[in-house]
């Protein structure tokens, strides 16, 4: 088996592996907002990366990891998954340059972080996924890998402990007994990497349904939603500008403000309660498109939570 092969075998095994998990993510999603979709929007981000590397075996590893990271950014769904997709960019960028060897993958998960860090207008380390990817880059810089499906399997533990610390250092978590949706959603996706690499478990041609036991106690009772509309779009670019003012806008229409972007294309995500002033505000730099409001208030007061 390539390791072209052998990397899709990995991604569509992690995309298997995301959908068995997608209720017990969203159960766990207590942060930014309640809303419980975390596990769904981490879902619909990675699998346009299963689609976009299924069927490209003539490719270099590299190169499908660009493909996965760029289809990942125009599929991104909610803040989770838009945070995956600059986190999945990051990586992809440095090992472009280096190649995807055993040897790299601590500057490539600290180029991840970076890559986070700069689409996030204010960033969370303590308890989120960004402190699973810082957890990852330092284990795997004190150690030497003779492949990458053994650098792989070291991560898997590495993963889960950062995540159960999630449960701690998270007020949020802390409060409703769970660990962060997210960091559990990408130790998931370090998990199916595992099974597939090291394990050899082929990717079920079916994606599964079902999730595992949910071992955590049920939530508390939010706050009250401050933004009541998850808003997110893409921004065709033509022709280059600042993303500062964008952003200064955007900020000033309300929160978790997330602006990611490549070549041809900027993702935008934020909560609002006005979705047509940021609307507006970025029809100025090109047009939009995959546009998608959500009513979050709603989708708390249907959780019952």
């Amino acid at each position: 088996m390539t390791r072209s092969e052998k990397l899709i075998g990995a991604i569509l095994c992690a995309n298997n592996r995301l959908n068995a998990n997608r209720a017990q993510l969203d159960e766990y999603n207590v942060f930014p907002v309640p809303d419980s979709d975390t596990g769904t929007n981490l879902c619909r981000t990675f699998k346009a990366a299963a689609l976009a590397v299924k069927g490209n075996e003539a490719l270099s590893a590299e190169e499908l990891f660009e493909k996965a990271a760029k289809a990942m950014l125009r599929g991104a769904r909610g803040n989770s998954g838009v945070i995956l997709s600059a986190l999945f960019k990051g990586f992809s960028d440095h090992i472009l340059k280096t190649g995807l060897e055993p040897a790299f993958l601590s500057a490539a998960f600290d180029s991840a972080l970076k890559s986070a860090c700069r689409v996030l207008s204010r960033p969370v380390f303590g308890g989120t996924v960004l402190s699973v990817v810082i957890a990852c880059r330092d284990a795997l810089l004190k150690e030497e890998f003779s492949s990458l499906s053994q650098a792989v399997a070291f991560l898997v533990p590495v993963c889960q402990k950062a995540t159960q610390r999630t449960g701690e250092e998270l007020e949020a978590a802390r409060n409703a007994g769970v660990v962060d949706s997210g960091a559990a959603g990408l130790t998931v996706i370090i998990e199916g990497f595992d099974a597939f690499l090291s394990k050899k478990v082929p990717p079920p041609a079916e994606e599964e349904e079902a999730g595992r036991e949910i071992v955590f106690k049920k939530l508390s009772a939010p706050s009250e939603v401050a933004y009541a509309y998850c808003t997110e779009f893409i921004i065709i670019k033509k022709g280059f500008f600042p993303l500062s003012a964008l952003e200064k806008t955007l900020k000033s229409l309300g929160d978790s403000v997330i602006i990611a972007e490549d070549e041809d294309i900027i993702k935008v995500h934020l909560h609002t309660n006005n979705p047509d002033r940021a609307l507006g505000a970025a029809m100025r730099h090109g047009a939009l498109t995959d546009i998608k409001i959500d009513n979050m208030a709603l989708q708390v007061k249907h959780e019952g939570r």
